[in-house]
């Protein structure tokens, strides 16, 4: 673990009002660790953007099974995208709906083909690509 460093921060006091009452909500037991995953999350979405490191993430999607061959599709496309793809889960949400979650991790440009692959199958309904960490972590 990372020895701690004090910084001091200077902020509107209604953005500091919003914060500790947001840090208070979120059960957060310091506004320190409340700062330290804001930051973290700021920093992992700039490299997200700027780099094309590796990223672990989480596809989720949405899905009509009853939709032409879908389910077929999305397997095919899932074996192809095999050796980035580290779990699955299926939920059956109704009769014909489903929704799926994978969890991968890779190059980015591998994460973002995979998601943009799922979400122009027909049948999915949504699909939305979470960067959970890069590869520092």
């Amino acid at each position: 673990m990372d020895r701690a460093t004090r910084f001091g921060v200077s902020i509107p006091l209604s953005l500091s009002k919003q914060f500790d009452e947001t840090v208070k909500e979120l059960g957060y037991a310091s506004r320190s660790k409340a700062v330290q995953d804001a930051l973290t999350d700021f920093l992992k979405e700039k490299r997200w953007r700027q780099g094309d490191g590796s990223f672990i993430s989480a596809i989720s999607f949405l899905y009509d099974h009853h939709t032409g061959d879908v389910t077929h599709k999305l397997t095919t496309i899932q074996h192809d995208f095999d050796e980035i793809i580290r779990a699955t889960m299926h939920s059956h949400i109704t009769h014909s709906l489903c929704c799926e979650v994978l969890i991968a991790s890779g190059p980015k440009k591998d994460l973002k083909e995979l998601s943009d692959k799922i979400a122009a199958t027909r049948g999915v309904l949504n699909c939305k690509l979470s960067v959970l960490s890069d590869s520092r972590h």
